[in-house]
């Protein structure tokens, strides 16, 4: 079940969310799927955080930036989509949005684990007060 659950973490993880971000950047002027980007991302790495899934973690965000390279390099062809990103162009958009994406992840990982050493040692001082009585 553990290796599902893994599986499952990885598979959400390999969405090209940068690539898609800036996709509807693009398309439709909008900031939006930014913000959800970093809500997904936040979640998945605090549910990382709680389970222990370092590899997949890891894993999924490897699989994810190479997706969103590779898509953003074929939709780089065309003319009009270059020129809209003028400061920066866009794989330098995807690479920024990955290693923000990777700060925010770092945050919610390490307070899913705070969060979860609290946890397990509320429970096992629980299971040392229940043996004292007996």
């Amino acid at each position: 079940m553990k290796f599902f659950i893994k599986l499952c973490i990885v598979g959400l993880y390999s969405i090209p969310f940068a690539y898609l971000s800036v996709q509807t950047d693009y398309e439709a002027d909008s900031k939006t799927n930014y913000i959800i980007m970093s809500l997904i991302i936040g979640v998945l790495s605090y549910f990382c955080g709680l389970i222990r899934a370092d590899l997949p973690l890891i894993f999924g965000n490897i699989i994810s930036f190479s997706v969103s390279y590779f898509c953003n390099s074929i939709a780089m062809l065309d003319k009009k989509r270059a020129d809209f990103f003028t400061p920066i162009n866009s794989v330098e958009q995807i690479v920024l949005i990955t290693v923000m994406s990777i700060v925010i992840q770092v945050i919610f990982y390490k307070l899913a684990r705070r969060f979860a050493k609290g946890y397990i040692n509320i429970i096992e001082s629980n299971n040392i007060e229940k043996e004292k009585r007996v």
